[in-house]
């Protein structure tokens, strides 16, 4: 019986194996008739789903996302037991040449696992093999180094280790978001295709900007910090750019509070960080204390909430209140 489970909160190899899926299934035949694709479906269109006919000519592919039906979580699915029912006597009675890929993606970071309680996972189970795709650590690169390797070489790219660091220690574990980098740099590298320190460096610079910012913050250069603000945001809307401090900011607070007692790779494993960043932050924060890691982080806070509820509508303005607000001119 063709029904596929594939879980985990890596969305992007999940898509990779569902588009290996098809391709496999369909081969260069793909239409509007033969695949299609639904996100969350409610109850009668799901088990009307798993009951397609197939067609008299070839094959079909449907993908689901139906996560609210396997997950623990408020907006899961609630099904009595005559509509449980009903979809384990669908999934029973799928066509031979009707299939199903089940996707069931979790939230990144939170290590979630479809429930095994529920009655339609363990019927479910019993047909297919669930696969599983967890996303990669960020303190895990030599592990995600060979990954980036292949991405490349997909790509028909060549890329060395120390390049491969690179991308990862300033992107991310994010395997979309390395995808997505790659393709930049595809242009980049033609025609020798050939992937370089400069042409990472280059089309990472708006990300290297605002660690730069960062650094200006943490040195109390704020008169400097706001200049290099002011010109990021001619590039860019301010929500990413507060997003992506906020967030810089809460795990130099993490990092400072844990410092005396953990190792950096220690430390690499409890805040999902990339050993090499944590190292270079250390350095970082070192003459920074936690009170002012803390004032900045609850003033940054504070200076979003009032950009959003339009309370503040300037926020180079908002930017300079959460410098200085209890702290030095």
């Amino acid at each position: 019986m063709p029904v596929y489970f594939l879980w985990g909160d890596e969305d992007y190899l999940i898509e990779q194996k569902a588009l290996k899926i098809k391709k496999e299934v369909l081969k260069n035949e793909i239409n509007g008739l033969n695949y299609k694709t639904v996100d969350n479906p409610g109850f009668s269109l799901f088990s009307e789903l798993l009951r397609t006919n197939p067609m008299i000519f070839g094959d079909i592919v449907i993908q689901i996302k139906c996560a609210k039906y396997f997950l623990e979580s408020k907006n899961k699915e609630k099904l009595d037991e005559a509509q449980t029912k009903e979809l384990i006597n669908a999934i029973n009675n799928i066509s031979d040449r009707v299939h199903i890929i089940l996707i069931c993606e979790t939230p990144r970071g939170e290590k979630k696992k479809p429930d095994s309680r529920k009655k339609l996972y363990k019927e479910l189970i019993k047909i297919t093999k669930p696969e599983e795709f967890q996303s990669y650590k960020t303190y895990e690169e030599y592990k995600l180094i060979p990954v980036v390797k292949k991405m490349a070489n997909e790509l028909e790219m060549k890329i060395n280790q120390p390049e491969c660091s690179l991308i990862i220690q300033t992107i991310g574990s994010s395997l979309r978001d390395i995808a997505n980098q790659l393709e930049k740099l595809k242009l980049y590298a033609y025609p020798e295709n050939i992937v370089t320190k400069e042409m990472i460096e280059k089309i990472i610079s708006a990300k290297t900007d605002i660690f730069n910012i960062t650094d200006l913050i943490l040195k109390k250069e704020y008169n400097n910090a706001i200049y290099n603000i002011s010109n990021l945001l001619q590039k860019e809307h301010y929500l990413p750019m507060f997003a992506f401090i906020q967030t810089t900011f809460t795990n130099l607070v993490k990092l400072k509070l844990y410092s005396n007692t953990l190792s950096s790779y220690e430390l690499a494993m409890k805040l999902n960080q990339n050993e090499y960043v944590i190292k270079k932050n250390l350095e970082k924060i070192k003459n920074t204390n936690l009170e002012e890691l803390i004032r900045l982080k609850i003033n940054l806070t504070e200076a979003e909430y009032k950009l959003k509820t339009g309370a503040i509508k300037d926020p180079i303005c908002a930017l300079e209140l959460a410098f200085l607000k209890n702290g030095e001119n």
